[in-house]
């Protein structure tokens, strides 16, 4: 019998520097045996194998934690862009209570998803909203300031900073899972870089469990005003 991928994540997370707790575990089997309830009827992943949900959507947020955590305040605002059914947002959250998440979701049957899931959880500081980045609507101070914003294929990288860039705050960061190292010199990322007046910072590698190649997160800064 192989084994549990729950206990596969832990192990994951430990070697990331951030060790979940059995309480932790528990909000991330909850939270994704929900997906799976949830997934036919509202079509959230086309990866509903139990496996795929735990060590490659859950590994990600919780390795989003590990490289946040000591990068970012205590109790940091985090955005994340473009939530899906949550993975990055909820799972991070989990990880790490104390962070202010906000989860935005354009798609109106993920965001009625990602409410039930937010009150499933019962997690405070875990806001929702409706809205599509950069859809020339106000801003509301909940899409403001963030500390943090986080995307995973939310869009190719270039079009996904300038989505991000206008809900930073001053000393904001952008959080964008990426297959490979990004290169500041190709000519559609150094033309969003400059338009977007923010600076790759770093490029963390990691590889989820099982995996034999090395995927990043790549950290991306607002230069001084």
């Amino acid at each position: 019998m192989g084994i549990n991928p729950l206990d596969r994540l832990a192990e994951a997370a430990r070697a990331w520097g951030e060790p979940l707790d059995e309480k932790t575990l528990s909000g991330i089997s909850s939270y994704l045996s929900f997906v799976r309830e949830k997934n036919d009827s509202v079509n959230l992943t086309a990866d509903a194998d139990w496996e795929d949900l735990v060590l490659k959507h859950a590994a990600d947020g919780v390795f989003a934690a590990s490289v946040l955590r000591p990068r970012l305040p205590a109790a940091p605002r985090l955005l994340d862009l473009g939530s899906g059914a949550g993975f990055i947002g909820i799972v991070l959250k989990l990880a790490w209570p104390e962070a202010r998440v906000t989860l935005m979701e354009s798609v109106e049957r993920k965001y009625r998803f990602l409410n039930a899931a937010a009150t499933r959880t019962g997690l405070q500081e875990l806001r929702v909203l409706n809205r599509r980045a950069g859809s020339g609507a106000a801003l509301t101070s909940y899409e403001l300031d963030h500390d943090c914003v986080i995307e995973r294929a939310l869009a190719e990288l270039p079009e996904a900073l300038r989505l991000a860039r206008p809900l930073l705050g001053p000393k904001g960061m952008i959080a964008a899972f990426q297959s490979e190292d990004p290169d500041p010199s190709e000519p559609a990322l150094a033309k969003s870089l400059a338009a977007t007046g923010v600076t790759l910072l770093e490029s963390c590698a990691y590889r989820r469990p099982g995996e034999a190649r090395d995927r990043r997160l790549a950290l991306f800064e607002r230069k001084e005003d």
